[in-house]
């Protein structure tokens, strides 16, 4: 009696040892799918984030600065969306060249591309100067205080700090998809030379074939005189 509650009880203990290893191997096997599936999509949603920022981003900078065009100039509703979404839309491109040709000026001693980058540079601080000033100093001549100032100074930073980031990873891109493409087409001409060593010895295996057929047919001329006829 004794054994059979022994060998039940160890039939028990295998049931859970077994269910509890299979749930473990399962919860391994799920937490490691998920791991693989973020380091996966890592770089694609980077690059998402990266493409989508500088979009978003100036959206609530530019409806604020339309705002302080209609109460402190007193423009209406058109011409100070224009004039917002247009000031936004210039920093972004001027940030992004300016990114990208800072770049290509470090690498590069080229005197043209440091000039355009000195105009860049111009054309940043001029829209940076007229965002504030329509932002933050009329704000304060309204009697904003030191520390809503100072906040709104820092969201009329953000626009350009997604610009330039978002320029830096255009370079990024633009230098990768060259790289791919000199891979590719190198790759390709590696094929092309390969067809073209392989077509050159078949070549020379069907003139060492042809000479081979020749020289037997000398040979067996020169054994066999008569040609084609019968001795009588």
């Amino acid at each position: 009696m004794n054994t059979q509650n022994e060998n039940e009880n160890n039939l028990i203990v295998k049931v859970m040892s077994y269910l509890v290893d299979t749930l473990a191997r399962t919860l391994v096997t799920l937490f490691d799918g998920v791991k693989n599936a973020i380091d996966h999509a890592n770089p694609s949603l980077f690059a998402l984030i990266a493409v989508l920022l500088p979009y978003a981003i100036p959206l609530p900078v530019a409806l604020m600065t339309a705002i302080s065009a209609q109460h402190f100039f007193g423009w209406g509703v058109r011409e100070s969306y224009i004039l917002g979404f247009g000031l936004e839309g210039l920093g972004l491109l001027v940030w992004v060249k300016l990114a990208d040709s800072i770049v290509i000026g470090v690498a590069t001693a080229n005197e043209k591309i440091e000039n355009y980058v000195t105009f860049l540079w111009g054309s940043a601080i001029a829209y940076e100067i007229l965002l504030v000033s329509i932002n933050v100093i009329l704000a304060l001549r309204e009697g904003a205080d030191f520390i809503y100032a100072l906040t709104l100074f820092l969201v009329c930073l953000l626009p350009a700090l997604s610009a330039v980031m978002y320029g830096l990873h255009k370079r990024e891109t633009n230098a990768q998809l060259a790289t791919e493409q000199t891979k590719a087409e190198a790759l390709a001409e590696k094929i092309r030379q390969e067809k073209r060593q392989d077509r050159k010895e078949q070549q020379a295996l069907k003139i060492q074939m042809q000479y081979g057929k020749d020289i037997d047919g000398v040979k067996l001329k020169e054994n066999n005189p008569a040609g084609n006829k019968f001795r009588k």
